[in-house]
C-alpha cells in the first residue's frame, strides 16, 4: 500500500493497493462490519468494489443497439 498526501486539497491522502493488497485489507473490514466505524467501512466497500471492477472485463460489442448490430444466432433467418 502506498500513502500519498495530496497537494490540491489540504489534509487529503491518497490510498493506492495492489490487486492482492485489496483482498487482504477489504475482507477484515467487512468481515467485522458491528465493530467498525462508517469509515472503515465505506473504505472496505469502495475496496470490494475495485476488485469487481477488475474482475469485470465485459465490453458492449461496437454498433450492439443499433440497426447494423451482429444477429444473434439464434434470431437469425
Amino acid at each position: 500500500m502506498e500513502v500519498e498526501r495530496s497537494e490540491e486539497a489540504h489534509g487529503d491522502y491518497i490510498l493506492t493497493f495492489t490487486k492482492d493488497e485489496i483482498e487482504d485489507v477489504a475482507d477484515p473490514i467487512i468481515g467485522k462490519a458491528a465493530k467498525m466505524s462508517r469509515t472503515l467501512l465505506d473504505l472496505g466497500y469502495l475496496l470490494r468494489e475495485a476488485q469487481y471492477s477488475m474482475r469485470d472485463n465485459f465490453r458492449q460489442p461496437p454498433k450492439a443497439f443499433t440497426a447494423d448490430a451482429p444477429k444473434q444466432p439464434s434470431v437469425e433467418d
